[in-house]
């Protein structure tokens, strides 16, 4: 079997047991809602998360893919675990997660198949992901603060009788 075919032949088991172990970071009460609701607006953790680990696991693989599509899947994803007040390494850190699964999944057969460095190319091509990820959170943490701190300002502002209380208090 050829890398291709391998690649190919995996790949809905491991988007699959990927989504999976991102899901199971979540509280039990959660899990069953974010697995089974598919409407994106309804459940956007699980949408962005099915979504981005279809782009990722293309890219990670080496198949041709759109950067910007992958891009803007990965940033939905960490933008939704931003918000999430997530430490940094338990919004990025999701996307290590393909580690083990491309290894269970894929290893095996890339090494029967003679392609150490197809499957070692895929290790690296996911850091790289992950430091674009990590880029992105801290940039969603960035916005997240500033809001924070306009909205003090605001509250402050409406205490004082400078300006008109928005907020309704």
């Amino acid at each position: 079997m050829s890398t291709e075919d391998i690649i190919s032949a995996r790949r809905d088991a491991a988007i699959q047991k990927w989504t999976e172990a991102v899901f199971a970071m979540y509280p039990f009460e959660t899990t069953g809602f974010i697995r089974t609701q598919r409407d994106q607006f309804a459940n956007p953790v699980g949408h962005a998360t099915r979504a981005a680990g279809e782009q990722i696991y293309d890219a990670v693989t080496g198949r041709d893919v759109d950067m910007e599509k992958v891009h803007a899947s990965v940033a939905a994803l960490i933008r939704i675990r931003a918000v999430q007040d997530l430490k940094p390494e338990q919004a990025v850190g999701v996307l290590y997660l393909y580690k083990p699964v491309l290894r269970e999944l894929l290893l095996a057969d890339m090494l029967a198949a003679g392609d150490v460095q197809g499957f070692l190319d895929m290790g690296d091509r996911l850091d790289t992901l992950c430091l674009m990820a990590f880029n992105l959170y801290l940039a969603d943490r960035e916005q997240v603060y500033a809001e924070r701190v306009a909205q003090q300002i605001r509250r402050w502002a409406a205490r004082h009788g400078l300006v008109e209380n928005q907020d309704g208090e």
